[in-house]
């Protein structure tokens, strides 16, 4: 529960995300007041979105739209009037403008980032308005680099990305397949998966890939030796198949937390992984092997080798597992909190 008054949390759910994934979870840890949609209030959708389009063609995010302003104006009026923090949890997606609605009764706002520098400025074009949050929560030390370019820096702390360990846990039984699990499509390196994929069925054609990936690239790898792809699968299924497959390979361009990977980890399954941004704040050299990125010669031995090795691939699962528990997301809302705690 929030020992610092009243505590909106501006909420936008990523529609790919099971439902025990994605930051939003954080909501149900912190004991704060949930933003609700600014439609659920009983704005009329077609004259509110007409006015919102000029701000938001200025606004210089690429994932910005009528709703977003619509949302974020409502809770900085709402915090206006009754004080307290806002914390917009995907800042790239929901913040621009909240900062020039009169503060008022102490306001504070704090946003979360998630985007790595090498693309954060493709999709926020004008990060000044950053100058202006009080807060800024970041999922890995690699985005420090994206406050360097403001003039103006606002409290910055690293936080990390949780996961929900009770959700994701692994299985009751000690078998698992010989399967090597691929999950999603944003910053994956997909000509160094199809190269893994490759090389590891010549090597070892027994082994299976499964690729769990969103709809629009199913043609693209189904019918592909060794490999079996899914999409659209439930939270049911999802959890079954991290508990059936004997490690995760995730071949990256980039990155800053990655839910795939931490839930794997909850589920006792050891990571190969590209060694790119904020990896190294999620794993460690006990629970997963970090191999060059676009490199993927070694990829596949690192997969061929913990295939062909089951007591290392048992203990690395084991120390995948201790180490999701570290992100487990009661201690991460812990965290959050202490930083509305400095905020004041």
């Amino acid at each position: 529960m929030t020992t610092v008054g009243r505590v909106s949390l501006v909420v936008r759910r990523a529609p790919h995300h099971a439902g025990a994934s994605g930051y939003d979870r954080l909501a149900a840890y912190l004991g704060a007041e949930v933003g609700a949609s600014v439609v659920a209030h009983g704005f009329p959708r077609r004259g509110t979105w007409r006015l919102a389009r000029p701000f938001v063609r200025r606004a210089g995010l690429a994932w910005y739209g009528p709703d977003a302003f619509l949302t974020e104006m409502w809770a900085a009026g709402a915090a206006a009037c009754s004080g307290g923090i806002v914390h917009f949890l995907y800042g790239e997606n929901s913040y621009r403008y909240a900062a020039v609605v009169p503060r008022g009764r102490g306001r504070r706002l704090v946003a979360t980032l998630h985007l790595p520098p090498s693309v954060f400025h493709e999709y926020v074009r004008c990060p000044q308005h950053l100058e202006r949050l009080d807060g800024v929560v970041l999922v890995a030390r690699n985005q420090l680099e994206i406050l360097d370019r403001l003039k103006c820096k606002p409290a910055a702390r690293v936080v990390p990305h949780g996961v929900d360990v009770e959700r994701f846990r692994p299985p009751d039984t000690a078998e698992r397949q010989e399967t090597c699990l691929f999950v999603g499509q944003w910053l994956r390196d997909f000509a160094c998966l199809g190269a893994v994929v490759a090389a590891v069925h010549r090597a070892a054609p027994r082994v299976r890939f499964t690729l769990v990936l969103p709809p629009d690239l199913m043609a693209e790898w189904s019918g592909r030796p060794g490999v079996d792809t899914r999409s659209g699968v439930n939270d049911t299924t999802l959890l079954r198949t991290y508990q059936e497959s004997a490690l995760l390979v995730m071949p990256l361009r980039d990155s800053t937390a990655n839910n795939a990977v931490l839930e794997a980890m909850a589920c006792g399954l050891p990571v190969v992984a590209s060694d790119v941004g904020g990896m190294r704040d999620y794993v460690d050299r006990d629970c997963a092997r970090l191999l060059p990125a676009g490199k993927p010669e070694p990829m596949a031995e690192a997969v061929l080798d913990l295939l062909q090795n089951p007591a290392s691939r048992v203990a690395m699962g084991q120390a995948a597992r201790t180490r999701a528990e570290v992100f487990a997301w009661p201690r991460v809302a812990k965290q959050i909190q202490s930083v509305y705690e400095a905020l004041g």
